[in-house]
């Protein structure tokens, strides 16, 4: 847990830098360190989005730095008919940078916990999200400015627009993300993002009832983003901060869903699960949501066909491999395990060895255990949406013989 938080605040420092911008934990300030910023907060408060996350260091760190360094912030709200919310410099007469240092910094500490309450209290006004259009008013913004030494735009939402002319009801993410750049293009729909850097915190953590984006479609969608700022001249940084664990679906006005494309099944087949001489299953194979999804809180299949699809080669693969014996652990989202969540994840485990034992594997060749949140490939603080949290939502397949089988079986 130690090392997977060192690592997340090693790529917001990074992010942070290559913004120009100072912060995590900086020994010095802004104004000790770098010219003056300016920057501006690009913020989707709608449904169909998780909480957006202000208590992130990319968000509290920079804003404190930009106005100890008397720089300027502004913000926009992004819903279907953007608006610039706060437009503000925070330059100060000179005869009060006279100040203690500790006054300096008790002040801007001041402004930046209301500028973030402010934030926090913006709610979509009109149904439906234009986030290229959200870009393009933040770049207003900004490009009017003279004096700053750098430019930042930190967008915060899932960049998945229901409206304008990136709209991605059009099945843009089954689309190779270069063709979608060169229509942009021609239609001359990319802003000029020359001398700016736009990070990019939650894209993709999209809430109930739209569908969550598989990693292939997250991917695609930071490559839409990223090339839409490149192209426009600027640089783009994407930041894996986790949202906020808040259920936002009432606050605001409707949001049209993205119907997603279909993945493509993984498929099990001899070069994945190994031979009978060299087993590849002594390291863990993972029945995802992606792969075999189960309906809500069920041990039942959501789609019963489709899993017996996904689960017949390594039914066909342990039938020609009789050697081995198999562990199925089940596990479920969440950081705390009761009663409930270590039954449901043993039921779950449970159905996948049914469903072996009806395509013709021996019972006696499975042994099956429900791990609830405790199994040793679980990321904790990922709540229960997002890509990250229907991760911890599986069912391992192991050669009961290797180490970690042993382990597992023997607490």
């Amino acid at each position: 847990m130690k090392n997977r938080m060192a690592a997340l605040l090693t790529t917001i420092c990074l992010a942070a830098s290559a913004a120009g911008l100072t912060g995590c934990g900086s020994q010095a300030s802004a104004k000790e360190t770098s010219g003056m910023n300016a920057v501006c907060y690009a913020i989707a408060p709608t449904a169909n989005s998780q909480g957006l996350n202000m208590s992130s260091p990319l968000v509290q760190d920079t804003i404190y730095d930009t106005i100890l360094d008397y720089g300027y912030i502004s913000v926009v709200v992004v819903d279907g008919d953007p608006e610039l919310a706060a437009a503000d410099s925070y330059d100060i007469d000179s005869q009060y940078k006279k100040a203690s240092k500790e006054k300096l910094k008790t002040d801007a500490r001041a402004k930046a916990t209301n500028l973030i309450a402010y934030m926090e209290s913006q709610v979509a006004n009109d149904a439906q999200v234009d986030y290229l259009e959200g870009l393009r008013m933040a770049v207003r913004s900004l490009s009017s400015l003279e004096g700053y030494d750098s430019r930042t735009i930190v967008v915060i939402g899932t960049g998945l627009s229901t409206q304008g002319t990136l709209n991605f009801q059009n099945n843009l993410l089954s689309v190779e993300p270069e063709a979608v750049l060169d229509q942009l293009e021609e239609k001359n729909e990319i802003p000029d993002f020359t001398g700016i850097t736009v990070v990019w915190q939650q894209m993709g953590d999209v809430a109930s009832p739209q569908q969550e984006l598989s990693q292939t479609q997250r991917k695609r969608l930071q490559e839409i983003w990223g090339g839409i700022v490149e192209r426009g001249g600027g640089t783009f940084v994407y930041n894996d901060i986790m949202a906020n664990p808040v259920d936002t679906e009432a606050a605001y006005p409707p949001v049209d869903t993205v119907e997603l494309p279909a993945e493509t099944p993984v498929e099990f087949d001899e070069e994945l699960l190994g031979t009978a001489d060299e087993s590849l299953l002594q390291e863990p194979v993972m029945l995802t949501e992606e792969q075999v999804s189960f309906v809500p809180d069920q041990a039942a299949y959501l789609d019963e066909e489709e899993a017996v699809t996904t689960i017949r080669p390594i039914a066909d693969y342990l039938i020609e491999n009789d050697q081995i014996t198999i562990l199925l652990a089940g596990t479920t989202a969440g950081d705390e395990n009761n009663d409930y969540s270590m039954t449901l994840s043993q039921e779950r485990a449970d159905a996948v060895r049914d469903t072996l034992i009806h395509l013709g594997v021996e019972e006696s060749r499975i042994v099956t255990v429900g791990l609830g949140s405790s199994d040793p490939w679980h990321v904790y603080g990922a709540g229960y949406e997002g890509s990250i949290a229907s991760g911890n939502r599986k069912v391992v397949l192991l050669d009961a013989s290797s180490d970690t089988a042993k382990a597992i079986l023997s607490k």
